[in-house]
């Protein structure tokens, strides 16, 4: 039984043990350096301002197909193009109508994708792109919807690369030369953010899984067989340590079973990564996420809202305003070119929204029906809710609800944003976020010790995987030399 321990962790330790390094050290880079995306700030600050004189939210309402109008969600108004442009939502679909009865909306020409593009860069655009399928920076599913998406070159000395949907105009994806160089030490290699695994997204979780099973093998023969080897030189010589004189052998052994448990927390929690915790662990018996149309429930009629052009009197820099709701309290969400807040829409001054108790009760009374529950106040963050990267608000509601998942809900009285967990949501926390990232409160609200933790931890894993590498490969040479003689 020994010997195959020690097979199987030197051969698959010497599959495994480059992906451990580049994962290790990848996931360095990560923590400073994530995959770059389009920020929400540079989208708010290049959006076009609405004008002084706009229309009643009615009167382009009536322009609806019939019947659409009772089906609308959400509604926003922005500007695109000169022109303001208000998108009813509904389920299946968004209609777009200018503000004006008597406009036409601008078809997404060359030259809006030459105007966005000047918005963003001040530098000479070197080429455009059509692109048809996605690229190493558009990976995700959503941008299928998006195709075909234009990709402008900058002739800057930051390399710039913007890409711009030419269905609607909108940014997709903002790069630069650095932010690239980061993503391929990085996150590329980290998360398997290739285009060839990405286009099959259950081969892409698949991959993930298997590699981090493959890496958990790997580590869990190489701590039993370190702690055999401790047993063995006890007996042997009467004292505990490791038994090899070899400086490299060495090494590897006391290394391996000083970050074995970091290292296995590492493996685990990569393999789970992408995966549920399954039901015959942690059985689920509502739904496992609460989705926000769920929590806010059935959207209000038009005449619940304040005139919003009161938004744009008392706001004149807002960018976007969008109908929105928490229950039965109409809201605006306001988007001006440094923020975005919320707005309480049932009263004529539209004070900042902040959602009371009662309305809170009323939304989880009606996702728990029969369920008793608790609600609370919280001032400061919890285990539960806490971020080593977001800044999440407080004060925020928290609520317990009395049943076999144990769902808690934390609910912004700002905004309605929440977030909700059951029993096997926390689980994953620590699963995933809690032993991948460290993201544990008591790390979190000391950001020198997480720091100290998270390199102490990547680096050792990174040296013993490294002296694994070296190991085997001085056996492999070993072994050359012989067949050789």
């Amino acid at each position: 039984m020994n010997k195959w321990l020690f097979r199987i962790h030197r051969w698959v330790g010497a599959v495994v043990g480059l992906f451990f390094l580049m994962w290790c050290l990848s996931g360095l880079v990560l923590v400073y350096h994530p995959f770059p995306n389009v920020d929400e700030r540079d989208l708010q600050a290049r959006m076009e301002p609405l004008p002084d004189s706009l229309p009643a939210v009615d009167s382009v309402a009536k322009r609806l197909p019939e019947g659409a109008a009772a089906k609308v969600r959400t509604v926003t108004v922005r500007r695109f193009q000169g022109q303001t442009l208000f998108d009813f939502e509904t389920k299946d679909t968004t209609y777009t109508l200018c503000a004006d009865s008597a406009e036409v909306r601008r078809p997404v020409t060359a030259e809006t994708i030459r105007n966005v593009a000047r918005r963003w860069v001040d530098a000479p655009i070197a080429r455009i792109d059509t692109l048809h399928s996605r690229d190493q920076w558009i990976m995700y599913s959503r941008y299928l919807d998006e195709m075909p998406i234009a990709k402008c070159y900058f002739d800057d000395a930051a390399g710039h690369e913007l890409y711009i949907s030419i269905r609607t105009g909108e940014v997709l994806q903002f790069t630069d030369r650095s932010s690239r160089l980061w993503a391929y030490v990085g996150a590329i290699p980290h998360k398997f953010y290739l285009p060839i695994l990405r286009r099959d997204n259950d081969v892409w979780i698949r991959s993930l899984t298997t590699g981090g099973v493959v890496a958990l093998i790997a580590i869990l023969t190489g701590i039993i067989v370190g702690l055999i080897m401790l047993r063995r030189n006890r007996k042997a010589r009467g004292k505990l340590g490791s038994p090899y004189k070899k400086a490299w052998l060495k090494a590897h052994h006391v290394t391996g079973l000083t970050f074995g448990l970091v290292l296995i927390g590492f493996a685990f929690s990569g393999a789970m990564a992408l995966q549920r915790i399954p039901e015959w662990v942690i059985p689920t018996h509502g739904d496992y996420r609460v989705s926000d149309a769920k929590m806010r429930g059935k959207s209000l009629p038009l005449s619940a809202y304040t005139d919003y052009r009161a938004v744009r009197q008392l706001h004149p820099e807002a960018r976007q305003i969008v109908w929105n709701h928490f229950r039965d309290v109409p809201i605006y969400d306001v988007t001006t070119d440094t923020a975005t807040f919320s707005l309480d829409a049932s009263t004529p001054d539209l004070p900042p929204l902040q959602l009371s108790p009662a309305t809170v009760e009323k939304a989880i009374g009606a996702l728990h029906k029969g369920e008793s529950f608790t609600i609370s106040q919280i001032e400061r963050y919890e285990e539960y809710y806490i971020s080593r990267w977001t800044a999440l608000p407080l004060p925020a509601y928290k609520v317990m609800v009395d049943n076999a998942d144990r769902t808690r809900y934390y609910v912004d009285p700002a905004t309605g944003n929440f977030r909700n967990l059951n029993r096997a949501r926390m689980a994953k926390k620590w699963v995933f976020s809690g032993l991948h990232y460290f993201n544990i409160r008591w790390l979190v609200e000391r950001p020198t010790l997480w720091t100290i933790a998270i390199w102490t931890a990547c680096l050792g894993g990174a040296f013993v995987s490294l002296s694994g590498v070296w190991i085997n490969l001085k056996r492999l040479r070993r072994k050359s030399k012989k067949r050789r003689a």
